[in-house]
This record gives C-alpha cells, sequence and structure tokens, in this order.
C-alpha cells in the first residue's frame, strides 16, 4: 500500500473512531437524594434483604507500591462474621479457608497469619453496615458519615453507597475506597472495585460477578474443628 493510501487510511480509521457511539456508564439511581434518613433507616434499606453475598474477584496485591502477587476468588460472605474464601492462583485452589465464631479453619493450602486478616477486612468492606448499627450519624450536603469507636464510614446520601471507610484494628489502621458501580442481574447495585490498604499492603478487589442471597452448596461453610 502506498504512503498516500496509508494516510487516507488512518484518517478514515480517525474519523470512525471519533464518530463511533460512545456507551455510557449506567450509574445507580439517585433513590434517597430528597430524603433526610436516620441511622436505623439507612441500615434497615441498605442491609434489609441481604444474608449472605458470593463475589468473583480478581485480586492484585502491591507491597510498598510495588505488585507483589495477583490471584483470583471466589468468597461467599454470610452475616454474621462468616467468610468461605478460596484462592487460585494459575487456575489452581491454592488456599481454601473459612473464618466462622472469630475462628480461622484453613481447610486446603498453607496456614498464614494474613489470612484471617484478609477474610475479615473483605467482610467488613462488603458487609459494612454490621458494625454501624449503634454508631453516631452526621449528614453532610452529598454524603453520610457514620462512625463508631473503630469504624467511620461515608456513604454517598443519593444512593447509600459506600465511598471510603477507615477501621483501627489493635496497630493498624485500615483504609477501605470503593468505586466503579455495578448492576447485578437482581438490580442490587454495588461498587465494583475495593481497594483496601493495610500497613504497606494494598489489595485492589476487582468483583467481577456478585450475587444477592445465593444457594449454597453442601461444601460451603463446611469446616473439621478439630484442623
Amino acid at each position: 500500500m502506498s504512503k498516500k493510501l496509508w494516510k487516507y487510511f488512518f484518517i478514515s480509521l480517525i474519523l470512525l473512531t471519533a464518530c463511533a457511539p460512545k456507551l455510557k456508564m449506567e450509574l445507580p439511581p439517585p433513590l434517597y437524594s430528597a430524603e433526610e434518613l436516620t441511622l436505623a433507616e439507612i441500615i434497615s434499606k441498605v442491609s434489609g434483604d441481604v444474608d449472605v453475598v458470593k463475589a468473583i474477584a480478581d485480586i492484585k496485591i502491591e507491597k510498598n507500591n510495588k505488585p507483589f502477587d495477583s490471584v483470583k476468588a471466589s468468597v461467599i460472605i454470610k452475616s454474621p462474621g462468616q467468610v468461605h474464601m478460596r484462592i487460585y492462583k494459575f487456575g489452581m485452589l491454592v488456599r481454601d479457608f473459612v473464618i466462622m465464631d472469630d475462628e480461622l479453619h484453613v481447610l486446603s493450602g498453607k496456614n498464614t497469619k494474613e489470612l484471617k486478616g484478609l477474610g475479615v477486612e473483605f467482610y467488613n468492606s462488603v458487609f459494612w453496615w454490621d458494625k454501624m448499627r449503634d454508631g453516631l450519624m452526621q449528614s453532610k450536603r452529598k454524603t453520610y458519615i457514620l462512625r463508631t469507636e473503630d469504624n467511620e464510614i461515608h456513604i454517598d446520601r443519593a444512593t447509600l453507597l459506600p465511598l471510603k471507610q477507615k477501621i483501627k484494628s489493635f496497630d493498624k489502621e485500615i483504609e477501605i475506597s470503593y468505586s466503579e458501580p455495578l448492576k447485578a442481574k437482581d438490580g442490587y447495585w454495588y461498587p465494583s472495585v475495593i481497594d483496601i490498604f493495610v500497613n504497606n499492603f494494598k489489595f485492589h478487589v476487582k468483583l467481577k460477578k456478585l450475587i444477592r442471597n445465593p444457594m449454597l452448596g453442601e461444601a460451603d461453610f463446611k469446616v473439621s474443628f478439630n484442623n
């Protein structure tokens, strides 16, 4: 192809790209923008019909702002305080653990001290309202700020979706940010990107799928109390 033809080809390609219709990201409806809600009303609206959540996620881990690891996870979160997480690397199951009654049960893979922390913070980031029932609330123009002694979370007034959260846990402070809301097939809106900052680690969690109140299988939360 001659230089002149190449030039016309690239000009045409640029024009076609510029004229192509832009896909707009669907935004969650501002259902509550005209309301002044109480803390009890907020908790009721966000948690009333959610008992169990199953999420499929890609997790990228950074340490000291440098890439450290990358895994995929299938996570089932059940109130109160129960987590069953299966972690995969290169398609192979490398960790399978359950947190129940504040106890860690490792079903397969190496037991490390970070496992429980990862599971607990995953629970706190998704079921963020659990520790806020007896908290205090401050109303701002665009956000509600909910506080307890150890937690602070900012939520969007119009959608009641979380924006950011701070958790004090023993000798560390955990920060969580939320973005890119998506709508599940049943119409349930959730933040599809969750960034968890713990000490010098960052867990970038991309939720590929989220299912509200799924049917649980026989192997879910099945633990041996001898391990």
